[in-house]
């Protein structure tokens, strides 16, 4: 899986690297990609867990808040629209609370990949350095779990906006702030925690997180 996605990324930049630098729009220049490594930090977010033993005292499934990193690869197709493809990893864990209202325990590591194609739209023109964005993606989060713990691949997307500022020429600023939930159908699966050990449990596979971050955009 993982290196599958090594041989996407690797071929959209391939593709960015043999396009013209630069293409005409509607009379001024227009710089078509834009590639912007970023950090940032990512929410918290929990489901409800229920064992089918009841001598597993569960109720609820945390995956913790953490900093995230990645990129966005972006394709403008107009000087106020783009086309983009998002990668963020999130290194975090996993924290189980035993009864309603009681405290979270760390449960396991975790490694959070989420990729999504999108696109954004800005709201002012390329005369101004400060340019504010709305934006759109779909696609998947695949997360891989330590200890002895299942493998998740969901369903998500991200809505949220932002702003650009102009540095230089090929040069700008980014900061992005998005909701990104993922989404799967409630299924029984094997989970492990330093207190029960393994054991089978039913799990409501939806998450509610926020991802905020910032990141030099560099067009060419």
């Amino acid at each position: 899986m993982r290196s599958g996605m090594k041989c996407v990324l690797g071929g959209v930049l391939c593709l960015a690297a043999s396009a013209p630098a630069r293409a005409q729009y509607g009379g001024s220049r227009l710089e078509k990609w834009e590639f912007t490594p970023f950090v940032g930090y990512e929410t918290s977010g929990s489901y409800p867990l229920s064992p089918t033993a009841t001598t597993v005292a569960v109720n609820d499934l945390r995956i913790n808040g953490a900093a995230s990193f990645g990129t966005f690869i972006g394709y403008s197709l107009t000087t106020n629209s783009q086309f983009e493809f998002l990668w963020d990893r999130n290194l975090t864990s996993y924290s189980v609370q035993r009864t309603p209202g009681g405290p979270y325990m760390k449960a396991y590591d975790s490694s959070v990949d989420q990729y999504q194609f999108g696109g954004l739209y800005m709201f002012l023109g390329d005369e101004h350095k400060w340019r504010p964005y709305g934006a759109l993606s779909l696609g998947f989060t695949h997360e891989f779990n330590s200890g002895g713990n299942p493998t998740r691949m969901d369903f998500s997307y991200g809505i949220g906006g932002g702003t650009k500022y102009t540095l230089a020429k090929h040069i700008s600023f980014r900061a992005d702030a998005r909701y990104v939930p993922s989404r799967a159908n409630s299924a029984l699966a094997t989970y492990c925690d330093p207190f029960y050990g393994c054991y089978t449990a039913k799990v409501s596979q939806y998450q509610h997180r926020g991802n905020f971050l910032v990141g030099l955009a560099f067009h060419f």
